[in-house]
């Protein structure tokens, strides 16, 4: 009887976990896209890296 309660309790927390999440997505709303920071400097890259 203890590992039915075990499981229920399992799966009430991801159940929990996934009602968090969306609602946490409701309020916040979907991420834009990634974009790489624009570099301060005119100067181009070479292979390495450096300027």
């Amino acid at each position: 009887m203890s590992d039915l309660i075990f499981v229920a309790l399992v799966i009430a927390f991801f159940a929990v976990a996934v009602a968090l999440v969306r609602a946490c997505e409701h309020l916040i709303g979907p991420d834009g896209p990634a974009t790489a920071p624009a570099s301060t400097s005119a100067e181009p890259l070479d292979a390495a890296g450096a300027r």
